[in-house]
Order: C-alpha cells, then sequence, then structure tokens
C-alpha cells in the first residue's frame, strides 16, 4: 500500500500473536445449579400455552437468552409449577417434542433437535451466529424482546466474536467485524465510533458523539472518545444502526452501542483467570491478565459479581527523531463490582467500573512506521463510573429506575516546536490539553411485560460538565502560556413512549415519540459565556411483516437530533451553530432460507442530515467546530451466515454514498470531493470457521478478512488525506480442555499498512499545510 512519506500515517492493523488460556477456580457441581425466578423466590412457574410463549417466559423470569436455529415448532407447552432451575424447566417444555436444550455457557441456551440414532451421533453444528436469527431475548429496545420480533437493523456480538478478541478487547475491536460500522485509530482511549455512514469528523473536538455508548442501561458518554473499556465479563454487545432519538436521546444520530455485562449469580460461587500473550511483529511484547469472581452473600438474596485486569498493549512505533523503538506501548489497568439485593419481587444492583489508559507516547507515523518528534507525546484516558439500578413489578407492569454518575479525564500532548518562534516561545514546545467529562443521568421506565400490546413510557434528565485546558510548555524554562479554555454545561429532560398496535397476524405498527428541552452553557476565553437552548419531539415509526417460518421485514423512519453549539474557529458573527437533525428511512429484513441453512440480513437505508456539526483544526492548529451544512446518504447493508455444519460461513458488505449536498458560508470544503469523512463507500467482510474434535475435546479454527474502501479524513482541503482502501486478514483457532480454553490468534496476517482514519498530530498538519500558488482554492501539504 502507498505510505507517503508526507502524511500522517496510522498502522490499520496489527499484526500479532495471542496465546490465552482460562481455568475455572471453582464451580459447584451440575446438580447444585438452582436458578431462581426473577422475584427471587425458588422455583419456576410457566403457564400453559407456546412453546414460544413458555420459552419467553422463561427467558424474563431467568434473565437467560434461549435460541433456535430456524424456526420455533408450533407446540402446546402445559404449566409447569415451581421448576427446580432452568434446566428442570426446559426438560419438561420439550418432553416429547423431539427437541432438547444444550446449555452454551452461563446465560444461554440452545434448542436443537435430539439425535434419532445413537449409534450415529449427528455432525457438530457451528455455534450459533453472533447476528442471531432465533429466539434470542435482547434489551437494546429498553425492554425484554425476542430477536425474531425486533424490527430494527440490529447486530450482537456473543460470544463467538469476544472469544476471538484475545489481545484486542476493546469496543473498537468489535466494531471491526460489526455490519457498516467504522471507527478512528487514534490509540486506546482515543477513538471515535460511527454507524451506517453519521461521521463528522476524525478529530476529538467538543462536539457532542454520533454514537451512544451504553454499559448495561447507563450513559458512559456524552462529548468524549470511547472509553476503551476492556471487555471482560461480558455477555454481549449490542449494535443499533440508525438513528435512535426516540428510545436513546440526543446524539444517537448513527444508533446506540450497549456493552452488557454478566449479571451477579444469587446462588452459585463461581470464578475464572485468564492470561495473555502478546506480539506485534515489528514491535514489542505485551500481555495481559484477568480475572472474575461471583460470590453469593446470602444465597437467594445478595451476590457480588467482580472482576479486574491488567494490560500491557505492545508499541509498534519508532521515533527516530529521539531515537527511541516502540514509544505507543500502551498500560490499561481496571476492575467492575456489581452487588446485586433481590426483595420480594423487586433487585436492586450497585455497580462500579474504574480504568485507567496510558499511553507513552501518541500512535501514528510519517514514514513506514516511524516518525521524528523533539518531545515524547503521552496520552492518557481515566474512566469511573457507579451506577444503581432498581427494577421489579408494578401490577402486570415492569417498572426500573436507573441512576448514574460517570467520569473521564482525558489528557493529551504534542510536540508544538513548530510553532515556537511564533509564539515568542523556545524550543522544544509541549502542546498540553487536558479535558474532563462528567455525566449525571437518571432514567425511570415502565413497559407491559404482555407481548401482544407491548409499550414502555419512561423519563429522563441529564446533566453533563465538560471542560478543556490547553497550554503550552516550554522545555527550555519558560512559563506555561494559556492557549484556551473552554467550559459546556448541559442540562438534557425529556419523556418518551412507545407503542406497537397488532394490525393484522403477520403486521404490527409501532410509533414512538420523545419531546425533549436542552439548554447549553457554553464559556470560552473569547467569546463571553453564551447560552443555547432547544424543544422539539424526535418521532419514529415501524411497519414491520414477521412470520416464524421466514423472518421478518420492516419499513422504518426514525429520527435524532445534537444540541446548538458555539465555535471557536469561525467570525463572531456566525459562532452560533444550529443542533444537527438528521432524518432516515429504511427498509430493513432478516430472512431464513432453505430452513436452517441460510440467514440473510439487510437493510435499504437513505437519511437527510441537516446542519452537520464537523470539528476541525483552525489556523493555530487547535480543534474547533463549524457548521459544515448539510448532508445525505443512501446505501444498501446486506449480510448473512450459510450453516454448512461443520462449517459457517458469515459475510457481510456496505454500499453507500454520504455526501455534503450543501455548505455552510463559514466552511472550507473542496468543491470537488464532498463526501463524508471516515465512511467508504464500500467495505466487506467475509469469515469461515468449521468446529471438529481432537481427541474428543472441541475445537474450532477460523479465518476472517475485511476491507475498507477509499475515504478521508476531513471536509477541509487543508487537513484532508487520504484513508482506508486497505484488508486484512486474521485467523486463529482454540480448543476446550473442561474448564479450560486455549486460543491462539494472529491479526493483520498480511501486515497490511495505511491510514486507518489517524490524523497524527494537528499541530504539525496545521504548520504544513500552506496555499498552494499553483491552484486557486487547493493547499499542499511537506
Amino acid at each position: 500500500m502507498d505510505h507517503g512519506s508526507s502524511i500522517s500515517f496510522a498502522r490499520c492493523c496489527r499484526y500479532a500473536l495471542v496465546a490465552t488460556a482460562a481455568w475455572c477456580i471453582w464451580t459447584p457441581p451440575a446438580h447444585a445449579e438452582q436458578v431462581e425466578a426473577k422475584g427471587g423466590r425458588p422455583g419456576l412457574t410457566i403457564a400453559a400455552g407456546t412453546l414460544r410463549s413458555a420459552l419467553d417466559a422463561l427467558a424474563r423470569q431467568s434473565g437467560i437468552s434461549i435460541g433456535m436455529a430456524g424456526s420455533l415448532p408450533d407446540l402446546r407447552v402445559r404449566r409447569i409449577d415451581r421448576a427446580r432451575d432452568v434446566g428442570d424447566a426446559l426438560r419438561q417444555m420439550l418432553a416429547r417434542s423431539g427437541l432438547r436444550a444444550v446449555r452454551v455457557d452461563a446465560t444461554t441456551w440452545r434448542i436443537e433437535a435430539v439425535p434419532r440414532s445413537p449409534s450415529r451421533p449427528p455432525r457438530r453444528r457451528a455455534p450459533p451466529p453472533d447476528l442471531a436469527s432465533g429466539d434470542i431475548i435482547v434489551t437494546a429496545s429498553k425492554r425484554d424482546e425476542r430477536l425474531s420480533d425486533l424490527p430494527a437493523s440490529i447486530s450482537i456480538a456473543g460470544g463467538q466474536v469476544l472469544d476471538r478478541l484475545a489481545g484486542r478487547r476493546g469496543l473498537v475491536d468489535v466494531m471491526a467485524s460489526t455490519d457498516s460500522a467504522f471507527s478512528t485509530n487514534l490509540g486506546p482511549g482515543r477513538d471515535r465510533i460511527f454507524l451506517r455512514g453519521v461521521a463528522d469528523s476524525a478529530f476529538n473536538g467538543t462536539s457532542q458523539s454520533l454514537v451512544s455508548l451504553y454499559l448495561d442501561d447507563v450513559r458512559i458518554g456524552y462529548a468524549a472518545p470511547d472509553p476503551d473499556l476492556r471487555l471482560v465479563d461480558v455477555d454481549r454487545v449490542e449494535v443499533l444502526r440508525g438513528p435512535q432519538g426516540t428510545l436513546y436521546g440526543t446524539g444517537a444520530l448513527g444508533g446506540v452501542v450497549r456493552i452488557v455485562t454478566v449479571a451477579p449469580d444469587l446462588d452459585r460461587i463461581t470464578g475464572s483467570a485468564a492470561i495473555e500473550g502478546t506480539g506485534v511483529a515489528n514491535g514489542s511484547l505485551g500481555g495481559a491478565v484477568e480475572g472474575i469472581v461471583n460470590v453469593p452473600i446470602l444465597p437467594g438474596t445478595l451476590a457480588l459479581r467482580a472482576s479486574g485486569w491488567s494490560e500491557t498493549m505492545p508499541g509498534w512505533i519508532d521515533d527516530i527523531g529521539r531515537n527511541r523503538r516502540d514509544v505507543n506501548r500502551t498500560r490499561r489497568i481496571g476492575g467492575r463490582a456489581a452487588l446485586r439485593w433481590a426483595f420480594g419481587d423487586w433487585h436492586a444492583t450497585l455497580g462500579g467500573i474504574a480504568q485507567r489508559i496510558d499511553a507513552r507516547d501518541s500512535q501514528y507515523a510519517t514514514d513506514g512506521l516511524s516518525r521524528a518528534t523533539r518531545i515524547a507525546e503521552p496520552q492518557d484516558n481515566d474512566f469511573t463510573a457507579a451506577t444503581l439500578t432498581l427494577q421489579g413489578p408494578i401490577g402486570k407492569l415492569d417498572a426500573q429506575a436507573t441512576t448514574a454518575f460517570v467520569d473521564q479525564e482525558f489528557g493529551s500532548t504534542y510536540d508544538a516546536s513548530v510553532l515556537a518562534s511564533s509564539l515568542g516561545l523556545t524550543a522544544p514546545l509541549a502542546y498540553i490539553e487536558d479535558r474532563s467529562a462528567q455525566l449525571l443521568s437518571q432514567e425511570i421506565r415502565v413497559s407491559d411485560l404482555t407481548a401482544r400490546h407491548p409499550w414502555i413510557v419512561g423519563a429522563t434528565i441529564l446533566h453533563s460538565t465538560s471542560r478543556l485546558d490547553g497550554r503550552y510548555f516550554s522545555t527550555g524554562g519558560s512559563p506555561a502560556v494559556t492557549a484556551r479554555r473552554d467550559e459546556e454545561d448541559v442540562i438534557d429532560a425529556a419523556v418518551f413512549a412507545e407503542g406497537t398496535q397488532q394490525l393484522t397476524q403477520t403486521l404490527d405498527f409501532k410509533f414512538g415519540l420523545r419531546a425533549f428541552s436542552t439548554i447549553s452553557h457554553l464559556e470560552q476565553v473569547d467569546p463571553e459565556r453564551e447560552r443555547a437552548a432547544r424543544v422539539g419531539v424526535t418521532p419514529s415509526a415501524t411497519l414491520s411483516w414477521h412470520r416464524d417460518d421466514l423472518g421478518l421485514v420492516w419499513l422504518r423512519y426514525a429520527s435524532a437530533v445534537r444540541p446548538a453549539g458555539v465555535s471557536r474557529t469561525a467570525p463572531i458573527a456566525d459562532r452560533r451553530i444550529p443542533g444537527d437533525e438528521l432524518q432516515s428511512l429504511e427498509l430493513g429484513w432478516r430472512i431464513r432460507v432453505g430452513g436452517d441453512v441460510l440467514a440473510l440480513h439487510g437493510a435499504v437505508f437513505g437519511s437527510v442530515w441537516e446542519h452537520l456539526r464537523s470539528d476541525t483544526v483552525g489556523a493555530d492548529g487547535l480543534l474547533g467546530t463549524v457548521d459544515a451544512g448539510n448532508a445525505n446518504n443512501y446505501g444498501l447493508e446486506l449480510g448473512g451466515r450459510l450453516d454448512l455444519a461443520p462449517v459457517a460461513i458469515d459475510f457481510s458488505m456496505t454500499l453507500q454514498r454520504a455526501r455534503l449536498t450543501s455548505t455552510s458560508s463559514v466552511a472550507t470544503v473542496d468543491d470537488d470531493d464532498r463526501r463524508l469523512p471516515v465512511v467508504p463507500d464500500i467495505s466487506a467482510r467475509l469469515a469461515a470457521s468449521r468446529n471438529f474434535d481432537v481427541r474428543g475435546l472441541p475445537a474450532q479454527v477460523y479465518a476472517a478478512a475485511r476491507y475498507i474502501g477509499r475515504t478521508r479524513l476531513s471536509f477541509d482541503p487543508l487537513l484532508d488525506r487520504p484513508a482506508g482502501r486497505y484488508a486484512t486478514i486474521d485467523a486463529g483457532s482454540s480448543i476446550d480442555m473442561g474448564a479450560r480454553r486455549w486460543s491462539v490468534d494472529v491479526t493483520n496476517l498480511l501486515d497490511s499498512r495505511g491510514n486507518s482514519f489517524g490524523f497524527g498530530n494537528p499541530l504539525l498538519s496545521a504548520a504544513r499545510c500552506r496555499p498552494c500558488p499553483c491552484v486557486r482554492g487547493r493547499s499542499r501539504c511537506g
């Protein structure tokens, strides 16, 4: 691939060899397992009805996920009284049905056909797909809902994907295997995530994020990058594509990403530990250790679940200016704990998480895998959150209240020596930027538990405070000089409702509405404190057609907004930035072809984006925000899974055309290139896995390839860089030896290199870009 010598290129994927081993510390015998009902009382009671309704009730009571490839048979189930545990309840349901339940993990069961002949064991079927097509229970709609009934473009990264992230256990790594999902590659704790072509820039400015990040039911991001939490003790990651303003509020223009953790088990003492070793070609070595423990303090009533991790991420970038190797070596350490208390029919969960990321230098290169700077550019991201969730029934309704506080502190240092003379300071010169973001939120919601006319009503209030302090510091002894100081205070209050009406036996109509009020106070060194307010509604409507033997097809309209802002780079008269507003229409499907053999999913979509706010770099090299104008995007997502047991093939492709349709008076845009940054017009992914036995032990091998088409970094021609247009190939294998699991994964087998959406040092970019005297309106970097 073309690397270039004057453009800041980051390595698109590392080439790593990872070995992972995990073992169980202690687990009680299987016959001692006891899964409580939702109210904490022993035994499970399931009303008589269809197999579908019985499985739905069991999933709601026990909190497990139950899946089956293909469609469920139309069977009647007799009433089940006080089943001992989930396994007992499933055995009673499936008695004499020709089906059986197989436990996949602590919270997941799979239903499959009973082998016809004991003398001829069936072929080992591939694990359930991560974008499941069966009747598993998901919570992305803020209530328990069968995936087969959810008319939305959703990807679910479960155990199969998470198990392959050894050495790369971050949310950005999950996005690499998710349809129509992209991210920058600025380094751990620095990245931004984009979904379905909704992207404004590769820079980490002060604008509100375009994708809402959630840890369980708690929003963990507002105007900050992805905290890059290590995915330890995580059940699954749910990715909703398209605007989700009705249920999730401001900022969910591109969609929502929810990390769903494993809940404390009130009855069993369990634990596990894992160790990883990582090596990077042309780089250094690293590794990680992690552990999980679950302890019932009062069995059936009170339990504590805790996890912790410590990780060293190898570096692979050399700084020839300081004669240093592997300068981007990074340390990540953290832990999470949850205390769950069941009282009557209710339960309360108190949780906390803390993580610290320290990178000893920034992650970009200008010549191959090297660069030259006069000083180190360390980066850090410290994340802390505390949550309290209450959930239980009020009559026939399900109620939930969630309170959360999130604090994120992140800082950057850049070599600003090139600006020293213009600032009257001595070189070497550093620009040091410290940022903080605090988020206090409260949400209360009520939903019904009936399947005929499901609905949800809720209210939420959010208070976000973000601060930015930037200063120049000379190592030659000159006093520090303040470069900028910004502070933003946002209060967002909203009420929302969504309900479904069954029109016919196969046709449903869902309508949602969110009314919100947002008040922002913005204060900068220049201009003075300003106030911006906005009141509005974000509706959604979905018409869906479903049939158990075929699948689900839907037509959905949705919208989302971002609040107003202030620009520090625009002229004073144009510094007020209207809030973004995005409206989208999609025709989507999740269908099965040939029974259990082929599952297809996809969507044809189009969106209109007004007052697209974009982060850019000012003449001083510091980040600012402008109203870039209006844009639209339309395209096609197509993916599926071909199950040819014991081989499974997963594939996906996204074709889209995201362009500016008009520009604002303050935006600097190349009229010949109006592509939106970061998101390519074409991307594709192909993966294959095979299950087999090694001396009676289950094993698996896989290979995966991903292609990212050509794209760009910024609207501004002075800062724009070619990006994308690279392919990566990963491979790995694993074997389960009872309570132990061993795996080896190799990423980026071809050692591909290219600009994977990393802009490098913005101060150098601003200093090196000058107007070209030959072509009007163009620029030249060098």
